[in-house]
């Protein structure tokens, strides 16, 4: 059952006060329900949630629980975004899930990231820079992953817009995502943790992309690139689903808008992170330094550049 129809079911039944734990496999206390008449969730968090954003649309309330716990209460305002509100509460679930440490930050970065479409209260166009990044996350996603692990490996391990530290996680491999210009001369670096490889052997994996308002001989839609992955998914229910939920997380939904954006893709490259690679991680910073952004200068991967993000050492097949 989707969450717009389980709250429509509590308002039927008019369970005012009354929260439901939205699934018992869940590892994070997460319930829904209704709140002083709104539609609302609330999560229970170990570590103190950070200051949320203000919205117009959403109420926050955090406070503390007995058991040393904190509860974040996040209560709809505006009935004309109920749908918009269910999808929300469907990006926190999946977030959550993948990160379930710290539930209170993770749901924070997310109202965040869908800050400026519940201030307008419709779903908005994605900038021409969120759209390049989005565009060479789908391109690694289709030729890349679903042609190595299969559909449904492949999408599972696409993270990135649940604000994973890297945009694919695999078993065996980590791959960060970056869209790049015709001739750039930087990498934006946008964290301490995305080129941290403790774990698994990890890949910078660059993509060429321009987006056009007229299409190109050699260019294609956004639209037209979203409906060929939705094409390959198509015999496997549970991984086109999957894909759905990812694209709603990265703030897409179909668009008339998207077709008449043109998309041209470049050439990719790929470059192992290890050793002497230029980088700065969270064990090298003092501490108080929460967060760092930082730019790598292109010129100082290329003794870097391997053929190919399979090169592990292991087999990723």
């Amino acid at each position: 059952m989707s969450y717009e129809s389980k709250f429509r079911l509590a308002e039927s039944r008019g369970e005012e006060g009354v929260y439901s734990r939205i699934d018992d496999s869940h590892p994070v206390d997460f319930f829904i329900g209704l709140d002083s008449g709104r539609r609302a969730v609330m999560i229970v968090c170990g570590p103190r949630p950070p200051v949320p954003p203000m919205l117009s649309s959403i109420e926050v309330e955090i406070r503390a629980r007995q058991d040393g716990r904190w509860a974040m209460i996040l209560r709809l305002v505006r009935d004309d975004l109920k749908p918009l509100f269910s999808t929300l509460v469907e990006d926190f679930d999946a977030a959550t899930r993948q990160q379930p440490n710290d539930p209170g930050r993770v749901v924070i970065a997310r109202l965040v990231r869908w800050q400026n479409l519940l201030s307008r209260g419709t779903i908005g166009v994605l900038e021409d820079h969120q759209l390049r990044g989005l565009c060479a996350e789908l391109d690694f996603l289709m030729t890349e992953a679903i042609a190595t692990f299969g559909p449904a490996v492949g999408v599972a391990g696409w993270v990135g817009p649940y604000d994973a530290p890297k945009d694919f996680v695999f078993d065996q491999v980590e791959i960060e995502i970056k869209a790049i210009h015709r001739q750039p001369r930087v990498v934006l670096i946008s964290s301490l943790e995305q080129l941290s490889d403790l774990e698994r052997p990890l890949f910078l994996w660059t993509k060429e992309v321009a987006i056009t308002e007229v299409a190109m001989p050699d260019s294609h839609s956004v639209q037209a690139l979203v409906g060929r992955i939705r094409d390959t998914l198509a015999c496997d229910h549970s991984a086109a689903e999957a894909f759905e939920s990812r694209l709603r997380a990265a703030g897409y939904e179909d668009r008339r808008e998207y077709d008449l954006r043109a998309i041209r893709f470049g050439p990719a490259f790929c470059y192992r992170v290890q050793g002497t690679f230029p980088r700065v991680q969270r064990s090298e910073v003092p501490p108080g330094v929460a967060s760092a952004v930082y730019e790598l200068a292109v010129s100082s991967l290329q003794d870097h550049r391997v053929r190919s993000w399979k090169e592990t050492g292991t087999n990723v097949q």
